[in-house]
């Protein structure tokens, strides 16, 4: 049996600071492991907060530390909600209020240095690391709060920890632990318990390794915790499952020998920081091989009488002849000699020494085929990224290293192969045979797309799969399934439809002559590059120049991806009718994204094709323009605005500031960011910004950056010079348009053009309809006025000067949520303290007040002479006059020179290729660089710029080292 010491061995203290929370480092007695703790080991269970704690202490020692560095137990959970509640009991209990005192002495100097906190703990069966530093004395109390989980992914553009999660519910009662006896009688308590989630606003997920079982997420722990104790940086694939996993199996190794001879000590004592080490790459300092350490514990000699350290030589054998005793065998046979590796020549010769172009992937398929029939190689897609790039791996040996990349390069048509992401050396022993002899599956896509082409040819109709499946049996002598049949006529479907989509290109240009031919004074352009690849077209009615004077001027942009083969970025502006309706007025399709080239080239079509929208606005008060733009933020987009519309007023969407504000701190408070936009009122206002402050303070200052007079209605009651907006906060008429055109987007450029044509004719004649014969304010308008024509019986106006033009309206308490309050009226400019008025274009309460009460008028006045014009069913008439006049594609020729865009975009997201671009951010300290030149071994600068290697090449070029 294993044998135990009588007496632990204690950990010194350091002269830093005292242990909390049963500090497995500097507490006062040494950690000892039963075998409940240990059980876990075996079997796919989680580890226990004893053994965690017991891997720590062995792993590092108190003098590793800094003074200034706290490490808690990972059952620290427990112990904060164990001293957290004494304090609710302390005024009735002295017994406890002595040890709330004792614990507040040993905790009061932590308020007069900066500390930095880690520690691992267990919720739920998970254990996670948090990395906590705070400074009572600064402002900021919390100035980083980490969380390593090996379940979560951080890193992330929206990395903030939820405050309903795991890690919330130790944050929070750290805090506590910190007001209640780090900072007793410090101002910083009040603060840390007059706001419980201070903690929260900045806790964040850092990235870390990731498990991949579910169950090792103490072992992870572990090694995180090991690794910022140590001062290395967190990242994702700074160690992995693997080296875990082998660190279980060797625990369990160790923790089972239980048939060694009472002259040996304890195996569990024998763990030592180095072993414990050896499993980390960046922890691992010496040859510390898991090997040796068993075979210390299984062949030890009779003649060890002591070996409670390892010889201060890690090179050196732990013991006397250790090195020429032959491996135990309980731990297994010698392992087999690792497989010769060898070069492929008939793939260096077909694909390597004589470079090859290929149109498609298709034909690297029929050069892979004819590969594998010559070879005897069989060679299986590991990665297939569309028509454009393709991995193969080798499947005729078990872990081969062969890798075989085909793809374009960047700005080029053909596909080639590309040498530097390959590897044309096979390693590993053969796949053993399959079962019953079954030979590897054979390629049949090109065959069977061959008995599909002559089914179409012998029968009517579209092909059905049983007449694929016996067309490739009788022509082809290819046995196919039936699932491998109905592919390959989606294949051939979509093939021809792909045909059809790239011939129509050269029918664009046909298009736009035909539409400018039937629609007078119509805008349209288009652009092609230096090799006729069509880039950009724009469509712009004519009528457009003299109808959107019966809209409210108040125009929306966006933008929307299409989907078809070959991609691109359809923009749209569009307004809305007096009754709400959507409009829109021109479109684009474009091969790049929504970039600041395109979205000029975009606005410069509108402002040729409407020279209405930079027209001088009406009310001489304004400084703006005619016609306001509001968008959705996008970046490339407010740049074109200020370099084509410097002198319209620009407005964000408040939608996609609420979404934007999500992703920054949370739901709660882009709840807010709606009615703040839409409010006149300064009071609510404030009142929504101290909530909003009460939730998030970043949020607050998020919100505050972004200027008021493009997005907050409070700003068009400060300042009268503002163009009004009519109530339109939001893009939502973009959005709406997108919609509508949602099938259009579909299909290829010309298609898609057609499409929005039709459908904007379609809507014209609908909305035409449904208004014909109609007169007067609108319904909704309506509806409004005699609702605030009742809501107004019993407010007081009151003539404020003789004669003047301005009044003042008492509104009168109906409950609580509509205390009295009163408003100043001018109605010769129709101006309000409200805002609604002149923001609107229809009188509000206040104003229906002074007509209904001092006037003395009827509400039918009120319709007819103080509603703006823009909500009369005479203005969507005059909208509505006029209408687009579709093209046939049956009229259109082929030009036989336009080509379809290059799709040569590169996908979202970071380059496979990791590479440092630059070093100049290291060019004034070199020793943080991460480039370590092997032979002088100093950091800032590799092989080509090391000062060693100029010298040795001028005085010994033939001994140059290029390692």
């Amino acid at each position: 049996m294993l044998r135990r010491r009588t007496k632990p061995v204690v950990a010194a203290k350091p002269n830093g600071p005292l242990w909390i929370a049963e500090d497995p480092f500097r507490g006062d007695r040494a950690l000892l492991v039963d075998d409940d703790a240990v059980a876990p080991l075996s079997g796919d269970n989680h580890l226990s907060t004893a053994l965690v704690d017991y891997l720590l202490q062995r792993s590092l020692q108190p003098s590793d530390l800094q003074d200034t560095t706290l490490v808690c137990s990972a059952n620290s959970l427990h112990f904060f909600h164990q001293v957290n509640a004494k304090i609710s009991i302390a005024h009735s209990d002295p017994n406890v209020a002595k040890s709330v005192e004792n614990i507040r002495q040993r905790c009061s100097h932590y308020k007069d240095n900066k500390f930095e906190f880690v520690s691992p703990f267990c919720i739920d069966h998970h254990f996670v690391v948090v990395k906590i530093v705070f400074d009572l004395r600064s402002p900021d109390i919390f100035h980083e709060v980490s969380v390593y989980d090996s379940l979560i992914k951080g890193g992330r553009r929206n990395n903030s920890v939820h405050r309903n999660s795991p890690p919330a519910k130790y944050l929070r009662p750290f805090q506590q632990f910190i007001a209640n006896f780090c900072s007793f009688g410090n101002p910083k308590c009040e603060v840390l318990l007059a706001n419980p989630d201070l903690i929260m606003e900045k806790a964040v997920y850092r990235s870390c390794p990731l498990q991949q079982n579910g169950f090792d997420c103490g072992f992870f722990a572990f090694g995180c915790v090991l690794h910022l104790l140590k001062g290395l940086d967190m990242s994702a694939d700074i160690f992995n499952q693997q080296h875990i996993s082998k660190l279980r199996e060797s625990l369990r190794t160790v923790f089972t020998l239980t048939d060694i001879g009472s002259d040996v000590p304890n195996p569990r004592e024998l763990l030592s920081s180095s072993f414990l080490c050896s499993f980390f790459p960046l922890q691992s300092q010496n040859d510390y091989h898991e090997d040796v350490f068993l075979r210390l514990l299984v062949d030890l000699p009779d003649n060890c009488n002591d070996i409670d350290a390892a010889p201060d030589d890690p090179n050196k054998a732990l013991l006397p002849g250790l090195d020429d005793m032959p491996l135990n065998p309980r731990l297994g046979a010698d392992p087999q000699p690792k497989p010769t590796t060898y070069r492929d020549n008939y793939f260096t010769s077909q694909f390597i020494e004589v470079p090859k172009e290929f149109e498609d992937m298709s034909k690297v398929d029929v050069a892979i085929d004819d590969y594998e029939e010559s070879s005897g190689v069989r060679l299986i897609i590991a990665r297939s990224r569309g028509t454009g790039s393709r991995l193969y791996f080798c499947a005729s040996h078990v872990g081969c290293c062969f890798r075989a990349k085909f793809g374009r390069e960047r700005g080029t048509v053909p596909i080639i192969y590309k040498q530097e992401l390959s590897n044309p050396f096979h390693c590993g022993q053969p796949v053993p045979p399959k079962m019953k002899g079954r030979a590897p599956k054979k390629r049949v896509r090109d065959k069977l797309e061959e008995s599909v082409d002559h089914v179409i040819e012998v029968t009517d109709g579209t092909p059905v799969s049983k007449d694929v499946i016996k067309a490739a049996a009788n022509v082809q002598g290819v046995r196919a399934s039936y699932n491998q049949a109905f592919r390959a006529i989606g294949r051939a479907v979509t093939k021809t439809q792909r045909e059809k989509q790239q011939a129509s290109f050269g029918l664009i240009m046909s298009y736009l002559h035909h539409f400018q031919l039937r629609n007078e004074d119509s805008t349209v352009r288009a652009e092609s590059d230096a090799d006729q690849r069509l880039r950009r077209l724009g469509i712009c009615p004519g009528f457009m120049k003299h109808s959107l004077r019966h809209v409210r001027p108040v125009l929306s942009l966006d933008g929307a991806h299409l989907k078809s083969q070959w991609k691109g970025t359809l923009y749209i502006a569009s307004v809305q009718t007096a009754c709400n309706d959507i409009y829109p007025v021109s479109f684009a399709v474009m091969k790049d994204g929504e970039d600041t080239e395109g979205w000029k080239w975009f606005l410069e079509l509108l402002v040729q094709a409407v020279p209405l929208l930079k027209m001088q606005h009406p009310d001489n008060r304004c400084k703006f323009c005619y016609f306001t733009l509001i968008s959705d933020r996008q970046k490339g987009l407010i740049q074109a605005l200020q370099q084509v519309f410097p002198d319209n007023h620009h407005c964000f969407c408040s939608v996609h500031i609420a979404r934007n504000v999500e992703k920054e701190v949370g739901k709660q408070v882009a709840k807010h960011v709606y009615a703040l936009s839409a409010t006149f009122s300064k009071r609510e206002s404030d009142e929504l910004m101290a909530k909003i402050n009460a939730i998030s303070v970043r949020g607050r200052k998020y919100l505050e950056d972004i200027t008021a007079n493009q997005w907050r209605s409070t700003a068009w009651v400060d300042d009268p010079t503002l163009p009004p907006r009519f109530g339109i906060v939001t893009t939502n008429m973009s959005e709406s348009a997108n919609e509508m055109f949602g099938e259009a987007r579909d299909g290829s450029w010309l298609e898609c053009t057609n499409a929005i044509v039709r459908t904007m004719m379609n809507r014209i004649c609908s909305l035409r309809e449904e208004n014909y014969g109609r007169e007067g304010v609108v319904d909704k308008v309506a509806t409004i006025l005699e609702r605030r024509w009742k809501n107004c019986a019993g407010f007081q106006v009151r003539e404020v000067v003789k004669g003047g033009s301005q009044f003042d309206v008492f509104r009168p308490s109906r409950g609580a949520s509509q205390p009295e309050s009163n408003r100043l009226l001018n109605v010769n400019e129709q101006t309000c303290e409200c805002g609604k008025w002149q923001e609107h274009g229809i009188p509000c309460i206040d104003a229906v007040a002074y007509y209904r009460v001092f006037q003395m008028k009827t509400m039918q006045y009120i319709l007819d002479n103080h509603v703006s014009e823009h909500y009369k069913y005479e203005t969507i008439n005059e909208l509505l006059k006029e209408n687009i006049v579709p093209v046939s594609l049956d009229v259109l020729d082929q030009d036989g020179v336009t080509l379809p865009p290059n799709r040569t975009k590169r996908s979202s997201g970071r380059p496979r290729k990791k590479r440092i671009r630059k070093r100049s951010r290291f060019a004034h300290d070199p020793d943080k660089s991460p480039i370590v030149r092997s032979r002088c071994k100093k950091r800032g600068h590799n092989v080509k710029t090391c000062v060693a290697r100029e010298q040795l090449e001028k005085q010994h070029p033939a001994e140059l080292d290029l390692s």
